[in-house]
């Protein structure tokens, strides 16, 4: 019987061994695959992040242009649009794939879902349209 008990202690001594070797390497592979990297830009309060495509999946990222009416306004959806805590108006500009920056815009008008810009990027660029408080929050490093 006390042979048994010490097979017994040795075993469950090597399963918790091996199970802790287990959390660590899985612990070091969630490390390895961050679902974002953040990156300075040159300005230091804008930073630039990248997606993993899996994030950019989770987060359910839409991507969209800035167009322009007849007579030349920009317009961008409103869900691209970012309120900071100062009131300052931003959107994700989105010049590689999976790759955020965040741009300065001026508001005109807001009809229904479209927002009317007098300053901020051309016409053509591609913005983020869904996923924006998501990046932001990365961005910022909120629940980091």
């Amino acid at each position: 019987m006390a042979r048994f008990s010490v097979l017994m202690v040795a075993a469950s001594t090597a399963c918790l061994a091996a199970s802790c070797v287990s959390a660590a390497a899985a612990e070091s592979d969630v490390k390895k695959s961050a679902p974002a990297r953040v990156e300075a830009t040159n300005d230091a309060k804008i930073k630039k992040i990248t997606l993993t495509p899996k994030a950019a999946e989770r987060l359910g990222i839409l991507i969209d242009e800035v167009r322009a009416d007849p007579s030349g306004r920009r317009i961008v959806p409103y869900a691209s649009v970012l309120y900071d805590l100062t009131g300052k108006t931003w959107v994700y500009i989105s010049a590689d794939p999976l790759t955020f920056v965040r741009g300065a815009v001026v508001i005109d008008t807001i009809k229904g879902d479209n927002v009317y810009l007098t300053d901020g990027p051309p016409a053509g660029t591609k913005v983020l349209a869904a996923g924006v408080p998501e990046v932001f929050g990365t961005e910022v490093k909120v629940g980091h």
